[in-house]
């Protein structure tokens, strides 16, 4: 009689309530569970991420479509009368530079208009005094004298050039 010798334990260790709580199949199944818990958690953090990324990249093409549209300003314009100079300070400079000499020499006479003075076409700016000039102007005059004297010569009746 063995059977009857059994102890409470042994009966309550073999009962099939104590088998599913203590390990045997149930404990099989907990790894397979919990990876597929890891797998769910992990494709859902997959697909919100994806799915984040294309709502952002559907809103930057929205806005970007908006703001390729170029915006245009349209002015007529219209000729009023000027409401007051404009006076700006500045220098001109040439792109290539040039000598430039006088034809003649002279001394300033007189200055009608200041450095930097508005002018008008044709307006006078200064007197030059060309001493040198003049006196070869008189020189040349002179010559010229001389050589419509010496034209005139051969016109001349021979009686008149004889008595001398």
């Amino acid at each position: 009689m063995p059977m009857q010798s059994e102890t409470a334990e042994q009966v309550v260790a073999n009962s099939p309530q104590t088998q599913s709580t203590s390990g045997g199949k149930h404990q099989a199944r907990r790894p397979w569970l919990a990876g597929v818990i890891v797998i769910l958690v992990v494709a859902g953090i997959v697909v919100s991420g994806i799915l984040q990324r294309v709502r952002v990249r559907a809103a930057v093409t929205k806005e970007t479509a908006v703001m390729a549209v170029p915006v245009v300003n349209v002015v007529s314009p219209q000729q009023t009368a000027p409401s007051h100079e404009l006076v700006l300070p500045g220098n001109v400079e040439p792109y290539m530079t040039a000598p430039i000499y006088s034809r003649t020499s002279g001394y300033v006479k007189k200055w009608y208009v200041d450095i930097g003075a508005r002018v008008k076409n044709g307006q006078l700016l200064a007197e030059i005094d060309t001493p040198e000039v003049d006196q070869q102007l008189q020189q040349s005059l002179s010559n010229l004298n001389t050589a419509k004297a010496n034209s005139r010569l051969p016109r001349l009746p021979r009686t008149a050039t004889r008595g001398c």
